[in-house]
């Protein structure tokens, strides 16, 4: 952390009128905060990030003298060392800007296996947070489990099914693994059947009962929903660009299936229902022969599904939740539960970098008997390369919090940005009274295009789609009620947009 590195994060709150995941203001002109064990916690298990003290964010973003940086030091320090668990070792910077007197103070991200970091008065449940766009959020019990089970090394995937037998397996499909195991794995056939079965973690038998595990269950199971309900495929079409778009017969969905099976099964089915509802494109060669090319690469598709069934989160904390596979007008989404696990991070996802994995015993299943993990570590590389060779925009990854979220796209969007902003003033112009958009900024115009486009559309989407904080929607919304344009109708949670022409 540097003097200025320090001065450009204040000039672009300045400028934007908004904190970031890594960055956070607070006043402190009459004394210590009461509360910045919050903040610090939220940092430590996230990114990290600065805290700059004398800024203040309910003014504009304007400088002010801390009461004594000493103290404010010293104060810091002992919440820190004292207050918070594990240890936080605060890096200060005391600085001079605009002939005021303020402090900078970093706080660095622990390492994974010393998370989360958590207010001691109150708990671990209670007084653990995390860095959500520019607040701090309560984690959630998944999220503390999710550390907690990582720094355990606990390998939810060899957990026994309770009440499920040795017979609910495949049994041709058994015998074929057990001849094939024992050519590629001499050293495995001096020991009996039941035992292979147990060294490669298909079955479990600590109770004097044979049970499978979850991963035999979901790669040799006959019918894994049968103990397992939730673990399917969600499959739908949606006739327009957001869940709720109605069709034209008034149907909520073009096809909807729920895709059941092992995870072999469950991919291959998965994959023809994409084929069957997305369109294609007729190439004729130089001999005259036709072929249909979907508009999506299904390589990727394939990837992008396989890594969903593969990497999910299968703990009991999750067991309840299935894979989403959403296909919209001018997008395929892909969600499946469980954040990134481990140390692995969004911005590494198709590198060099190793990446740590979920279910050991999974992967290796199906690298001795499918071929669905044959791009072991390229998946990601390969749904680039396929969308880039079909002249798509790149796949989209995001976290959400108890949910890794994969998205194909038929056009970038900047484009769809770029539509938003030359239609603005011929759409109002054409459907609202005389001088409805005057006085209204660009973004406000954007925005209210896309209200009227969709009316429950949420903060966190208008944020996504504008480019812009959380804190500038607030006020972008504010600014057009205050001019008369919309209004809020219903609760914030269940209410609505109303354009007022």
């Amino acid at each position: 952390m540097t003097e200025k590195e320090v001065i450009d994060a204040i000039k672009y709150m300045q400028e934007y009128q908004t904190e970031t995941d890594k960055l956070e203001a607070k006043t402190a002109e009459k004394g210590c905060p009461q509360k910045c064990y919050d903040t610090i916690s939220a940092f430590a298990n996230k990114y990290g990030g600065i805290i700059i003290f004398g800024i203040n964010e309910h003014n504009n973003f304007i400088e002010q003298d801390v009461y004594d940086v000493n103290d404010l030091q010293k104060q810091i320090t002992a919440l820190c060392t004292t207050s918070l668990e594990p240890k936080i070792r605060p890096e200060f910077l005391v600085i001079t800007y605009n002939d005021k007197r303020l402090l900078a103070v970093q706080i660095n991200e622990l390492p994974q296996k010393k998370k989360p970091c958590y207010y001691k008065n109150v708990g671990i449940n209670k007084g653990s947070y995390i860095r959500i766009g520019d607040s701090d959020e309560h984690m959630t019990d998944y999220e503390i489990y999710s550390l907690q089970s990582y720094i355990d090394g606990i390998e939810e995937d060899l957990r026994p099914i309770k009440r499920a037998e040795f017979e609910d397996l495949n049994q041709e499909k058994i015998s074929n693994y057990l001849i094939n195991i024992k050519k590629d794995k001499p050293n495995l056939s001096k020991f009996s059947d039941e035992k292979i079965l147990k060294l490669n973690g298909i079955i479990e038998n600590s109770t004097g009962k044979i049970r499978p595990t979850l991963a035999g269950m979901m790669v040799f199971g006959e019918y894994p929903q049968g103990y397992l309900p939730q673990l399917f495929i969600a499959c739908v079409v949606v006739p327009g660009r957001k869940l709720g778009d109605i069709g034209e017969m008034g149907q909520r969905f073009d096809d909807n299936k729920r895709v059941e099976g092992t995870i072999e099964e469950m991919l291959e089915e998965s994959l023809s229902f994409v084929r069957k509802n997305i369109p294609a494109r007729v190439i004729i060669d130089d001999n005259g022969k036709r072929e249909d090319v979907p508009i999506y690469p299904m390589k990727a598709l394939r990837e992008a599904i396989a890594n969903a069934l593969i990497h999910r989160d299968y703990s009991s904390n999750t067991e309840g939740a299935y894979i989403y596979l959403r296909i919209f007008d001018d997008r395929i989404e892909i969600l499946n539960p469980g954040d990134l696990y481990g140390n692995n991070r969004l911005e590494n996802l198709g590198t060099d970098n190793m990446l740590e994995v979920r279910n050991n015993t999974i992967i290796r299943l199906l690298e001795e008997t499918t071929d669905i993990v044959e791009n072991r570590h390229t998946g990601i590389a390969t749904m680039r390369d396929q969308m880039k060779k079909m002249n798509l925009p790149e796949p989209e990854f995001e976290t959400l919090r108890g949910t890794f979220k994969v998205t194909f796209r038929k056009e970038k969007q900047e484009t769809v940005a770029q539509n938003i902003t030359e239609n603005c003033t011929d759409n109002f112009t054409e459907n609202c009274t005389d001088n409805f958009t005057e006085n209204c900024t660009d973004n406000e115009m954007k925005l209210l295009e896309l209200l009227k486009v969709n009316s429950n559309i949420t903060q966190v989407e208008l944020s996504n789609k504008l480019n812009v904080s959380r804190r500038t929607i607030s006020t972008l919304l504010a600014n057009l009620k205050e001019k008369g344009k919309i209004e809020r109708v219903g609760s914030d949670r269940k209410g609505y947009w109303n354009i007022l022409k």
